[in-house]
C-alpha cells in the first residue's frame, strides 16, 4: 500500500489504487502535479505546498458548471459530457461507480428507448476549494425532471448534496475527473 500526501485537500490519505497498475493516468498525473508522492520519511515540513486556486481558475470551474447546468437543460448531451475528463468516475447513490465517458453517457442517456428531459436544474455552489491542478466543488442542487418509455411519461424532481472533484487537464483546461450526489429529502 502507498501513502500519498493530498496537498490539494489539506488531508494525508492511504491511495492503495494509485499504487495499482489500473489507475488512471490522468488521476495520477493530477495527484503527481499537485506534490502528491509517497509519504517522506523525514520531517513533513519540507514538502512544498502547491499554489492556491486563482481568480481565473475560480471563474473556469463556475463557467464548467453553468455548461454542466445548461448542458442537461438544453438536453445536449454532448454539452454535459465535454466537463468531464476521458477517466472520469461518477458515483451515484446506491449505484457501483460509472467509469468513462462511454459508461457515463450509457448511465445518463441508455439505449433502451427511454428518454429523460431534465425541466429545471438549479445549482447551488457552496464552496470551490484546491489548488492550481487539483480542486473540489460542493453544492446543493434541485432537478425537475421528465421521463418517458415506451409512450408512458412520470414526472419527477430531486434535492442532492454534490461534490466534483476537478483537475486540470495537459492543456490547462479543468475537468470533472470524479462526481459524486447525495439524494436529500424533498
Amino acid at each position: 500500500m502507498l501513502r500519498i500526501s493530498c496537498l490539494a485537500l489539506g488531508v494525508v490519505c492511504t491511495m492503495s489504487a494509485l499504487a495499482a497498475a489500473g489507475s488512471a493516468p490522468s488521476t495520477r498525473r493530477a495527484l503527481h502535479a499537485q506534490g502528491a508522492q509517497p509519504a517522506p520519511a523525514g520531517d513533513a515540513s519540507a514538502r512544498q505546498v502547491p499554489s492556491r486556486l486563482s481568480p481565473a481558475d475560480l471563474a473556469e470551474i463556475r463557467a464548467l458548471n453553468s455548461t454542466f447546468v445548461r448542458g442537461w437543460l438544453n438536453d445536449d448531451a454532448t454539452a454535459v459530457l465535454s466537463v468531464f475528463g476521458t477517466d472520469a468516475m461518477l458515483f451515484p447513490p446506491g449505484s457501483n461507480p460509472v467509469r468513462g465517458l462511454s459508461d457515463i453517457r450509457a448511465y445518463w442517456w441508455p439505449s433502451d428507448g427511454s428518454h429523460t428531459v431534465i425541466t429545471s436544474f438549479e445549482r447551488h455552489i457552496d464552496e470551490i476549494e484546491g489548488t492550481s491542478d487539483l480542486a473540489f466543488l460542493r453544492g446543493t442542487a434541485s432537478l425537475a425532471w421528465t421521463y418517458e418509455k415506451d409512450g408512458k411519461s412520470t414526472s419527477q424532481t430531486s434535492k442532492s448534496t454534490d461534490l466534483l472533484l476537478l483537475a486540470r487537464d495537459p492543456s490547462g483546461h479543468w475537468h470533472v475527473i470524479r462526481q459524486m450526489w447525495a439524494t436529500l429529502p424533498n
